[in-house]
């Protein structure tokens, strides 16, 4: 067996990614939230969370749903 067999890319640290936005058009809507959970493996070992103006009112449904 290598070493290449032996060892998964997530045994390494890995970043999960999430945004939220007002909407689906990358033409007209904006981030409004980026998280990130940081592992080593499948451990948690750090969580960021920022809220970004988007510089207009959201909607009540966008709001409802983030």
């Amino acid at each position: 067996m290598t070493l290449l067999q032996k060892t998964s890319p997530l045994d390494e640290a890995w970043i999960a990614l999430d945004l939220e936005t007002t909407g689906l058009s990358p033409e007209s809507d904006e981030i409004i939230e980026v998280g990130a959970v940081k592992f080593v493996g499948d451990e948690e070992v750090e969580t960021f969370q920022s809220f970004v103006n988007p510089g207009r009112q959201l909607s009540d449904f966008i709001t409802d749903l983030t």
